[in-house]
């Protein structure tokens, strides 16, 4: 049908005047290494994958494309349809119930393991406040809320432990999660972004290549290429890329490039880049239909009922094609933020569009233990761990570490490692995608064995416990649980004080029936009963121990 004059003004005034939906990333498998190795394996961990990047360029290039159409410079759409909050009569849900109704009240971490199974993880002491307080400020959201998603996101973050954090499991339980909210009174129109993220998929660490047995590779990508992933669909997600065509195909193809391991950077299926395209034009299509139905509905009054394609020869319509000028392909599309300006070579490979570098932003920081000034607050678990039995890999001799990265100064990261600290140090920098500057060992060539390594790194950890911070990575889209906010020298301090400590022996091998174990002696075990003289003892003993 032909519209009237008005309703096509209004149609023209709606498309220009919609406000882009913003670009944040979620929670998802997009950022920590592996901590230091478990005391017993979940049945739920990944291998680790490859410690140095070894990407090779496919050898295959493409012309990538140029900056978008004129006419879409001087008419950009800063949005297309976005998010409409429905109209409706929120009831407020009973906290408890919903912490109930949620499976959140056995204080479990709950995320499915590879067996199917919920995780039986304690969720961490310092988040249950917080999980309350995120439950209280839900309880008048709907499954036609908008804000729905990224409330439920926050919430698996605090609830989730390490290992189920990203990826399928936290997605999985959001799902679960959001069946159980009431449906609502209506449903909201979902941004053209947002569904456009959601036909790419999710940001994953691991390669999405497959094995020759047609298994999913368990190689991790690296930090960088899961950032490039990252970075590629925010500029997906612009409206001035998504709806030239050629522009758009053309990130398609960088974003598959980031997509795999250096054994499977060269095996990458084309119809993978058909097949987001397509759906991409159809997401256009329909908004389309639905913008043109939405304006039809409010201009109803007055204007004449005739049909009319709704994918007009309107230059604005959302399903806008590229433009022939040839003029307009040899402009620099201008992008946003740390995003990259395209130059006018495109005759590479997809692989190398974004350029090489490490992460340097500020870490995104989960949560804190707000108990800086009171550094007794943590003898308490000292002693517990003290007491604790070393298991076959407490018993190990091993290297102890401290480390910090650029950006972040002030913020330590202390691990062990029974293999050479140089490896540890590149596993990091690939999987996160930040480069390491070794505290400690102070000199490189005072590095030496020490017992029962990882039982002197879980004693640092405890004793520092009050300067612990958890953030968020993402380069390896997981949660770093090892960093402490506290000075070098006071961090290497205290890894001295517990090395030299442990050199006195003060675990022995007792045999029982069972078998050998090893447990404190009884001269340590008689010590350690009273906490603070015992902390007060090691700490003189220790000589250079810098006080709280």
């Amino acid at each position: 049908m032909t519209l009237s004059k008005e309703t096509q003004e209004e149609i023209t005034n709606r498309v220009n005047g919609h406000s882009k939906a913003n670009n944040t990333n979620t929670a998802t498998p997009y950022p920590s290494p592996p901590n230091s190795p478990p005391q017993s394996e979940p049945s739920c961990s990944k291998s680790r994958g490859e410690t140095e990047d070894k990407r090779r360029p496919s050898g295959t290039t493409t012309s990538l494309p140029v900056t978008p159409p004129t006419s879409l410079n001087q008419h950009p759409p800063k949005s297309t349809l976005k998010d409409q909050k429905p109209v409706e009569n929120r009831k407020r849900l009973d906290a408890s119930a919903l912490k109930r109704d949620l499976g959140l009240r056995a204080g479990k971490c709950g995320g499915l393991t590879r067996a199917d199974a919920p995780c039986k993880s304690s969720v961490r002491s310092r988040n249950k406040d917080q999980i309350d307080s995120q439950i209280d400020s839900m309880t008048t959201l709907t499954q036609s809320s908008p804000e729905l998603d990224t409330e439920l996101d926050k919430l698996v973050m605090l609830v989730h432990c390490h290992w189920h954090n990203c990826n399928n499991p936290k997605w999985t339980r959001i799902k679960d999660w959001k069946a159980k909210f009431p449906i609502g009174d209506g449903k909201p129109v979902e941004s053209v972004e947002k569904r456009i993220k959601r036909a790419l998929g999710q940001v994953s660490a691991k390669c999405a290549g497959t094995t020759a047995q047609r298994e999913p590779c368990q190689r991790r990508i690296g930090g960088q290429k899961v950032q490039n992933c990252t970075k590629t669909i925010d500029e997906i997600l612009q409206p001035e890329v998504y709806l030239d065509d050629t522009y758009l195909e053309a990130l398609l193809k960088v974003l598959q490039a980031n997509m795999y391991c250096h054994l499977h950077v060269g095996n990458r299926p084309p119809e993978k880049v058909a097949s987001w395209k397509s759906d991409i034009l159809e997401i256009r299509k329909q908004a389309d239909v639905e913008l043109v139905q939405s304006i039809e509905s409010d201009t109803t009054e007055g204007v004449e009922s005739q049909t009319r394609d709704p994918i007009s020869k309107d230059p604005r319509s959302l399903s806008t094609k590229t433009s022939n000028d040839p003029t307009s392909r040899n402009r620099s599309f201008q992008t946003r933020g740390n995003s990259r300006s395209l130059s006018s070579d495109f005759t590479r490979d997809p692989a190398t569009f974004w350029p090489a570098a490490y992460d340097t932003t500020p870490f995104e920081i989960v949560s804190r233990i707000d108990k800086l000034a009171d550094y007794k607050s943590s003898y308490k678990l000292v002693q517990n761990i003290m007491k604790r039995p070393l298991d076959d890999v407490d018993q190990k001799d091993g290297y102890v570490y401290m480390y910090e990265v650029e950006g972040n100064k002030g913020f330590v990261k202390i691990g062990y490692t029974g293999r050479s600290i140089e490896i540890r140090h590149e596993e990091w920098t690939f999987d996160c995608n930040r480069k390491t500057k070794p505290l400690y060992p102070i000199k490189p060539n005072s590095v030496m064995l020490v017992p029962h390594a990882r039982r002197i790194e879980a004693l640092c950890h405890a004793e520092l416990n009050h300067h612990n911070i958890e953030m968020y990575c993402r380069g390896c889209l997981k949660n770093h649980l090892e960093w402490f906010k506290i000075s070098p020298e006071e961090a290497i301090s205290v890894i001295e004080k517990w090395t030299k400590w442990m050199k006195t022996r003060p675990y022995q091998p007792t045999q029982l029936r069972s078998g050998e174990k090893w447990s404190l002696t009884e001269t340590e075990r008689h010590r350690s009963l009273n906490i603070d003289q015992f902390m007060k003892e090691i700490s003189v003993y220790e000589g250079n121990f810098t006080s709280h």
